[in-house]
């Protein structure tokens, strides 16, 4: 690690960070500890002109083969901290997380402390920072982000973050609310088990009427295997790498499976993943 925080590695496959296991060397691939490594790297590749990525979990993307252009940054160390809260008298709990905390491992801290308006996001995978980017029903939740502007941390509101697409989220703010801990376990079991918004780490976006994972047994497309990538039994709304397979292989089945719901049921599945890098 260098003094400033930052851990830096050369021509390091993709496919070791990323949850697909897919994806081809980047330039570099950098973890940022801290607030000042995170400046440091931003500016370093703004004044190199080198094409930057902030990777949160990386559950939302697929990194096709090839090699990578450019760094690929992850956000670690105190940018991953699930947080410091302040609980007022009367009124909510005000509770900073790193950006790079996981979401799941946040809502099992407000189950475990007894803070309710984390549980429709059970079944949220991911990074906070990516979450409240994209993700829509966060803004009652969020009081305020840390941003990076200038080479410095401001504070700013989430709808403004939002309208800029070049944003880095450092940390959030949320805003809280206490409960009986059994109240808030409850709750999140019911989300969990409801897989709203969508289940874990689903390929697909929700169809109109039912779910994803009721559509795709019905065309009996779980345990359908294609070389090292498999379509699993009890989630065929995910799809696995067994080991050893490629982004593409995972493109071939991702576009079969749609293509057989498309012919037995007449039902168009959306895909709600990203696909990264270059084609070939």
């Amino acid at each position: 690690m260098t003094d400033d925080g930052l851990v830096v590695r050369l021509h390091e496959p993709l496919a070791r960070h990323t949850p697909h296991r897919t994806g081809g060397p980047c330039d570099a691939f950098v973890v940022a500890w801290t607030e000042a490594g995170l400046i440091t790297a931003l500016r370093d590749c703004r004044q190199a002109d080198t094409k930057v990525m902030v990777l949160g979990a990386g559950t939302r993307t697929v990194f096709r083969d090839p090699a990578f252009p450019g760094v690929v940054l992850r956000l670690g160390g105190e940018l991953a901290h699930l947080g410091e809260w302040a609980q007022a008298q009367q009124g909510p709990t005000l509770l900073q997380v790193g950006a790079g905390a996981p979401v799941p491992a946040l809502v099992a801290l407000a189950e475990r402390w007894g803070w309710t308006g984390l549980e429709p996001f059970a079944c949220t995978p991911g990074s906070l920072g990516a979450a409240v980017l994209f993700d829509d029903p966060w803004e009652p939740l969020v009081e305020a982000v840390g941003t990076i502007r200038r080479d410095k941390v401001v504070e700013a509101k989430l709808s403004t973050v939002r309208r800029r697409r070049s944003s880095v989220v450092v940390w959030v703010r949320l805003r809280l609310q206490a409960a009986e801990p059994a109240f808030v376990a409850r709750r999140t079991a019911h989300h969990w088990l409801g897989g709203t918004p969508s289940p874990p780490g689903a390929w697909y976006e929700p169809p109109r009427r039912g779910s994803a994972r009721a559509v795709l047994r019905s065309v009996q497309l779980p345990l359908v295997r294609l070389r090292r990538v498999a379509i699993p039994e009890e989630a065929p709304e995910c799809l696995v790498n067994l080991g050893g397979g490629t982004a593409a292989d995972l493109a071939l089945l991702h576009r079969s499976a749609i293509d057989r719901v498309k012919s037995v049921r007449g039902l168009t599945l959306g895909s709600q993943l990203k696909w990264l890098g270059p084609r070939s």
